[in-house]
């Protein structure tokens, strides 16, 4: 069993108003996080502004896309969206990325071949920390061909954001052991976290990477927390119906988390044992009930791993971004060393 263990809410790629983002913060959750899709058979929010609008309306919790499709967006643009929001949030940003595939067409609008997207993905990770931490540098892949590149400013993280590997196929977990700081599938049981977990641990160790302490096992979670299990359980498999465009009658007992807090307790502690360390849930109901059902889940879940919990982070946001405006001027011909803040 993990000795400290982390909490996230995601939006799912819904708007959420101001106050029910706050409400993830004030609930005593870790984390704020966001799915995204392009072209897709729901409505969706594209991930970058609405985590700009989510670090503007909280101040001490992470912010993430849970997950951002790498693929679909260049490695350029995407270190550079990343680096702002990261100075934005001033330095809780952590970044979720997977390669999608699950619904074609959005590959085929932005013309991207699917048959692409893994090794797109890892270059794209690989870029993206080159820019984090380089002065200059150079890259030639098969994807693509950067020459005496750079970005400023920084991200406020020293290194950058941690970037986090999210997929379920052995290319997924071959990514996040050799390039990720953290692994995140979704659709898990904990029987394949486990056997998943060994084999990032041993991919990595086979790559000649040694993981740090700090890696983070997470698992992202639908949840629908309701007194009435039936009830919930008809709410869940409706629901991820509705989300991924195929019926769930017969799988929403195995990759959806339901009923009274005690029994999602129960639940999750089989993924906990399993050696997961941080957990985002999804929030499953009737749209409008999404802050209530985030307060229910502060005030009846969490309290029951508060032994386990770990420290929530104290972040200084109007520090660091006033650290990052002094970088962002230092060089200025007109700066005299008294800048902003």
């Amino acid at each position: 069993m993990p000795q400290q263990i982390g909490f996230g809410i995601t939006c799912g790629g819904s708007l959420w108003p101001d106050e029910t983002v706050r409400a993830v913060e004030e609930a005593g959750f870790d984390s704020f996080w966001t799915g995204e899709h392009t072209v897709y058979h729901r409505p969706v929010m594209d991930a970058i502004p609405l985590l700009t609008a989510a670090a503007c309306a909280t101040r001490r919790i992470g912010i993430g896309p849970a997950t951002f499709l790498l693929p679909l967006r260049h490695p350029t643009m995407a270190a550079k969206e990343f680096c702002s929001l990261d100075i934005i949030s001033g330095g809780r940003l952590i970044v979720g990325v997977g390669v999608g595939g699950d619904y074609p067409k959005e590959f085929a609008c932005l013309d991207v071949p699917l048959s692409e997207r893994g090794r797109r993905a890892t270059e794209a990770i690989q870029i993206m920390r080159l820019y984090w931490t380089e002065d200059h540098f150079s890259f030639r892949g098969r994807h693509f061909q950067i020459e005496d590149a750079w970005l400023y400013p920084k991200p406020v993280q020293p290194n950058g954001p941690p970037i986090w590997v999210s997929g379920r196929q052995d290319a997924a977990l071959r990514r996040a052991a050799l390039h990720g700081d953290g692994f995140m599938p979704y659709m898990y049981t904990p029987e394949l976290c486990r056997e998943a977990f060994a084999k990032v641990r041993q991919l990595a160790a086979e790559g000649g990477r040694t993981l740090s302490v700090d890696y983070v096992w997470c698992l992202f979670q639908y949840v629908c927390l309701d007194d009435d299990v039936a009830a919930a359980r008809a709410a869940a498999a409706a629901d991820l119906t509705w989300r991924y465009d195929q019926p769930f009658d017969r799988l929403v007992d195995k990759y959806a988390t339901f009923g009274p807090a005690q029994r999602c307790a129960e639940d999750l502690q089989r993924y906990f044992d399993a050696g997961v360390n941080y957990v985002i849930l999804a929030p499953i109901g009737p749209p409008g009930t999404e802050r209530r059902h985030v307060e229910a889940l502060g005030e009846q879940l969490l309290p029951l791993f508060a032994a386990l919990r770990r420290p929530q982070p104290v972040h200084d946001a109007a520090a660091a971004r006033r650290a990052a405006e002094r970088a962002m001027v230092a060089g200025h011909p007109l700066f005299r060393g008294h800048g902003p803040g």
